[in-house]
């Protein structure tokens, strides 16, 4: 997640320079189809080129609007994590002996990791592997391209760790123990009933926040709709410059130096243009997945890392990992 004051304007350029690379291109040849022999004065009606651009519009700010959801509703799954985790500890510490509390707690940190681990997965439709982000993800680094879930998980739990390693679902074997755990509290008096009641409710609220995670995750923004967004957005940027043209070949009656070279204002001019429609169509596309680790996403390696932080300082500890500080503004 960027989490500086604003983006600067050439870092953004250069993110994005392969759609301004493309409307030059294109520009340049709605400028030499207007010129050349035999094709002199083709362009695209501007009604035609208006009306698409307001469609294109249209399904873009929808295609935006869903992106916007799907990530403030995984921004607001970490957050109740966040709020539980801290019930989580203060229940097992309050209530509980000391080791078992420590047992628990431990057990709830490796809980996140693996979840952490498992949301960081590539997946097919993720477009974190596209050449933009791949370039600008050289930036910073995620802990989950530099840590193992093995060796974090072994850290945390010791030899339990090995048989949660085997689970085809490490996060969901961890809640598992710990539901398993707290029975036994209960059935051995080890803790009042109500607290038994606290707990199993964290755990299911555990399990909530999970599922939730694990629905973004595992489905996609609609393809059907994210297909359409794109190959419009292209139609249009591609028909922008022939429908320009015309305008611009106008303004040669003007005569003088403007009137010499108006017809190549054609170029920077759709460049502008297109560069804005396309701009917006691949920042929607780069925020759909607000977990794969790209530079506006939810920054969970940074959530996790400050609970943990928290909950192993309020057992007493001293010897604590270091917090993740943002990387070039960027929070991971």
């Amino acid at each position: 997640m960027y989490v500086g004051r604003s983006y600067r304007l050439l870092d953004f350029a250069l993110w994005s320079r392969r759609s301004v690379i493309y409307m030059i291109g294109v520009s340049g040849l709605a400028v030499a189809a207007y010129r050349l022999p035999g094709m002199s004065g083709f362009s695209v009606p501007w009604s035609i080129v208006l009306v698409l651009g307001t469609t294109v519009s249209l399904v873009a700010g929808f295609k935006n609007s869903q992106v916007l959801t799907r990530s403030n509703e995984a921004l607001q799954a970490f957050s109740q994590i966040t709020a539980s985790s801290r019930m989580w500890a203060s229940l097992c510490r309050d209530f509980m002996d000391a080791s078992i509390a420590r047992q628990l707690i431990y057990r709830h940190l490796a809980w996140m990791t693996a979840l952490r681990f498992a949301l960081r997965r590539p997946m097919p439709w993720e477009s974190l592997a596209r050449a933009a982000n791949a370039e600008f993800r050289r930036r910073y680094r995620i802990q989950e391209d530099i840590n193992s879930l093995a060796g974090e998980l072994r850290a945390l739990m010791g030899e339990e760790a090995e048989s949660i390693l085997k689970s085809p679902q490490p996060a969901i074997t961890l809640l598992d123990r710990q539901s398993g755990q707290v029975n036994g509290l209960l059935k051995s008096s080890s803790i009042p009933p109500q607290v038994y009641s606290e707990l199993m409710k964290l755990i299911r609220d555990f399990h909530d926040q999970q599922a939730r995670c694990d629905r973004i995750k595992n489905n996609p923004y609609p393809r059907q709709y994210a297909i359409i967004s794109s190959m419009f957005m292209i139609i249009f940027c591609t028909l922008l410059p022939f429908g320009i043209v015309p305008v611009f070949a106008e303004m040669e009656k003007l005569g003088g130096v403007l009137g010499s070279v108006a017809i190549w204002l054609t170029i920077p001019f759709s460049a502008l243009l297109g560069w804005v429609y396309m701009s917006l169509d691949l920042v929607g596309e780069s925020s759909a997945n607000p977990y794969e680790g790209g530079a506006n996403d939810v920054p969970i390696s940074q959530i996790c890392r400050d609970i943990e932080i928290e909950l192993r300082s309020g057992l007493g500890e001293t010897s604590l990992p270091v917090p993740l500080p943002p990387v070039n503004d960027i929070a991971t």
